[in-house]
């Protein structure tokens, strides 16, 4: 990874932050068939592994209060995020937050460097919820959520 800015190992930490909260809730994720269940619930503890892994990696090169500070950063952004997601399906959620990566990806303000745990934990998320892209009304407000929080992250002095 290279050198990066505070802000930058901000920006590079909300997704996963944000993924991982939605992915940990219980219930979120059902599998397929009863047969499955135990192979869903190794696959979605995986994820979440990597997820933990990419809030944190961009900063392990850092120590003490800088490190510190970084993470309350971090943590103060999203429970922010996450407050205003009251009433809101985590299938709604799960694709306003896949569009705003998509964004960041596709505008090259964040790179999931193949390999990394953030790729992996997308690698894993995008067919688990690949049928909510298949409802019209549902994808088109994600994508209008995913603007908004967007605009709200940038109020907070990201993703310029």
């Amino acid at each position: 990874m290279p050198a990066l800015s505070d802000r930058q190992r901000v920006e590079v930490a909300i997704p996963a932050y944000l993924l991982l909260a939605l992915t940990s809730v219980p219930g979120v994720f059902v599998a397929a068939e009863p047969d499955l269940a135990a192979k869903a619930e190794s696959d979605i503890a995986v994820m979440r592994t990597d997820l933990t892994r990419a809030c944190l990696e961009p900063f392990n090169d850092l120590v003490g209060k800088k490190q510190y500070a970084l993470l309350r950063r971090v943590e103060r952004i999203g429970k922010g995020v996450i407050a205003e997601w009251t009433d809101r399906p985590a299938l709604s959620l799960m694709l306003t937050l896949w569009y705003f990566v998509k964004d960041l990806t596709d505008r090259e303000v964040l790179i999931l460097w193949e390999g990394s745990a953030m790729a992996r934990a997308a690698d894993k998320l995008l067919p688990m919820f690949e049928h909510g892209f298949e409802q019209q009304k549902r994808d088109a407000s994600a994508q209008k959520q995913a603007g908004r929080l967007l605009a709200r992250l940038q109020a907070e002095g990201l993703y310029a």
